[in-house]
């Protein structure tokens, strides 16, 4: 016999991995973003200056490096970028996905590679180019040990109201980053954290975990925060505490 639970999974790029894995269990796996990401405006000329003046180029996701890519192409700048980046210390928190995806847009692959920002060690450099994925994100930062030259390619804009109250009505509540955390409070308000310490709530790394800290709610921290693992912890936790049956 199978037990319908649901969990709501506030990462979008998330939710297939969790579709596949949680539908063998009877667990519905309910859509609930909440963060929305847009392109931002980008001056290609002072990415190509910062390039020119860095030892080290962080990429918080390959979607950033994508953008960027774009930027440069329509600017005629891309092939320049890409000599830059082939003499600096590159280097991504979206593990292997994010290398190959900053291989293909600019032909160069990270010589660093870590799956979050906590996993990132301590990048020493004269001066570096920081591309962040729609905020600016104090963990990646605190890593790097040098002056830097930040860019926004996306802007992040937290959800409408029913997509909170969307997530409050599924039994389990995954948050994969602190801004998706920070966001479902804004919206929420005081009410919907409230509802939230009533559920199993899961966060994806220890910058997650600290963000529902600091709203007093009661959560697990996945011991992994890339997707596939997630995915399984999640559908393990529901199956330990007998919330769903194979």
């Amino acid at each position: 016999m199978k037990y319908v639970v649901s969990v709501a999974v506030t990462a979008p790029r998330a939710v297939e991995a969790f579709r596949a894995l949680a539908a063998r269990y009877g667990v519905e796996v309910i859509e609930a973003p909440m963060v929305t990401i847009e392109p931002a405006p980008i001056d290609p000329y002072a990415v190509i200056s910062a390039l020119r003046e860095s030892d080290l180029a962080l990429f918080a996701t390959g979607s950033a490096a994508y953008r960027i890519a774009q930027v440069l192409k329509e600017a005629g700048l891309l092939g320049e970028a890409s000599r830059l980046l082939a003499n600096l210390t590159v280097a991504t928190i979206e593990g292997e996905k994010g290398a190959i995806m900053i291989k293909n847009a600019f032909g160069t692959a990270p010589k660093v590679v870590a799956s979050s920002a906590e996993e990132l060690q301590p990048l020493a450099c004269r001066r570096a180019a920081v591309f962040h994925y729609g905020w600016r994100d104090p963990d990646l930062l605190s890593k790097v040990k040098c002056e830097a030259f930040e860019f926004q390619p996306y802007t992040a804009r937290p959800p409408p109201r029913e997509t909170v109250d969307r997530a409050l009505g599924a039994d389990a509540v995954v948050f994969a980053s602190a801004l998706a955390v920070r966001f479902f409070a804004e919206v929420g308000g005081e009410d919907a954290v409230e509802l939230l310490k009533g559920k199993i709530v899961v966060a994806a790394g220890p910058a997650v975990s600290r963000a529902l800290r600091e709203l007093g709610v009661p959560h697990l921290t996945a011991p992994r925060g890339r997707i596939g693992p997630l995915a399984q912890y999640v559908v393990s936790l529901l199956l330990r505490r007998g919330a769903a049956r194979a």
